[in-house]
């Protein structure tokens, strides 16, 4: 199966409480069947994230992650993402059924506990020995 690919609006949540729309675009490789990529475009200056499968798929239970990437439940349907950390970080939410339902065709596309078998370790290995 090839990448999984989705377009989702996230809002960025100001100090004020007001509430910017961002479309950004999620992207899975089963390839790098660990990580998922959060790409902002060009509205904010091409800015990407890689954020952990197994800490997004953990935060539609409950607060998880530390350091630069935390995620956790808010009021309604929605999940927040707090990215970065001190007076940079900023906090999106992103609807809760929309972040499952794209987690779910990445576990169709690599099922959970199987990621391990995707990875090309031999060639991994070899880059960085010649390296």
């Amino acid at each position: 199966m090839g990448p999984v690919t989705e377009q989702l609006v996230l809002h960025l949540l100001a100090p004020d409480g007001s509430a910017v729309a961002l479309d950004t675009d999620w992207r899975y490789l089963p390839d790098d069947p660990y990580a998922v990529r959060l790409d902002f475009g060009p509205r904010a200056a091409g800015a990407s994230w890689v954020l952990s499968r197994e800490t997004l798929l953990a935060a539609l239970h409950g607060p998880v992650g530390e350091g630069d990437i935390r995620c956790a439940p808010l009021d309604g349907d929605c999940l927040g993402l707090v990215l970065g950390h001190g007076a940079a970080a900023v906090v999106l939410a992103v609807g809760r059924a929309e972040l499952a339902a794209f987690l779910a065709a990445t576990a169709e596309a690599v099922p959970l506990g199987r990621e391990s078998e995707r990875i090309d370790w031999d060639g991994g290995l070899a880059g960085l020995l010649s390296a």
